[in-house]
C-alpha cells in the first residue's frame, strides 16, 4: 500500500506543470562555472544584457520572446550585484566567484535577440535569512531590439531597497547609455 501511495505521489508531483521554463544554469546540469556564458553581436541579432545594481539581493531573470510557440516565461538564471566599482576589487572578485561557482549567481546574464521581434524581460528578487524575509517585483519591460545594438536591462534597487525598477539602456556606445523605458515596483519587506 505505501508503495503505491509513494508511487502515486511521485507521479502526480512529475506531472505538475510550471507557467515557467527553466533553461538557468544548475550545478547537476552545467557543473562547476566560474564566468557565465557570453554572446557576440553580430549582424543579424542584438546583444541583451541584464544585472543587478544597488543591492546584494539575488535577482532572477526570466524572458519571453515575440513568436515564440512556447508563451511561458523562460527563467535565465539568477544576477547578483558584486560591488564591483564600489568595494575593493578583491572582495568583488572574491563574492563574484564564490556566487558564480556555489550558488550560479554572476554579475550578469547574457542573450542573443532577434531584431524586430519584441522581448518582454522579467524580474524579481527575493531572499530570506536570519528572520527577515525580501521580495519586490516582478517588475517587466518590453522592447523591440535592433539589429548589431547592445541593450542593458538593469534590475535596481532604490531608496532604501523599499523600491525597485528595470530599466532598459542602449548600450551599443558604451560612452552614451541611451534609457529606452523602464518599470517599477514597490517591494515587501518583513
Amino acid at each position: 500500500m505505501k508503495r503505491v501511495v509513494l508511487l502515486s505521489l511521485a507521479l502526480a508531483l512529475c506531472a505538475c506543470q510550471s507557467n515557467q521554463r527553466d533553461s538557468s544554469p544548475s550545478l547537476l546540469k552545467d557543473g562547476i562555472q566560474l564566468r557565465q556564458k557570453t554572446v557576440a553581436v553580430d549582424a543579424e541579432h542584438a546583444k541583451v544584457i541584464m544585472k543587478a545594481y544597488g543591492g546584494t539581493h539575488p535577482v532572477e531573470f526570466a524572458i519571453r520572446r515575440e513568436g515564440d510557440p512556447d508563451p511561458r516565461m523562460e527563467t535565465l538564471g539568477t544576477v547578483m550585484d558584486t560591488g564591483e566599482g564600489r568595494v575593493f576589487n578583491w572582495i568583488a572578485k572574491l563574492n563574484q566567484t564564490v556566487a558564480s561557482a556555489a550558488f550560479k549567481r554572476f554579475p550578469q546574464l547574457e542573450i542573443q535577440a532577434d531584431p524586430g521581434k519584441k522581448l518582454t524581460v522579467s524580474s524579481s528578487a527575493r531572499s530570506q535569512g536570519n528572520g527577515v524575509y525580501y521580495s519586490c517585483g516582478p517588475v517587466t519591460s518590453t522592447f523591440s531590439p535592433e539589429k548589431t545594438k547592445v541593450y542593458l536591462v538593469e534590475f535596481q534597487f532604490r531608496f532604501s531597497r523599499s523600491v525597485c525598477a528595470l530599466q532598459v539602456f542602449d548600450i551599443t556606445d558604451p560612452a552614451n547609455r541611451v534609457l529606452i523605458g523602464g518599470e517599477g515596483s514597490e517591494a515587501k519587506e518583513g
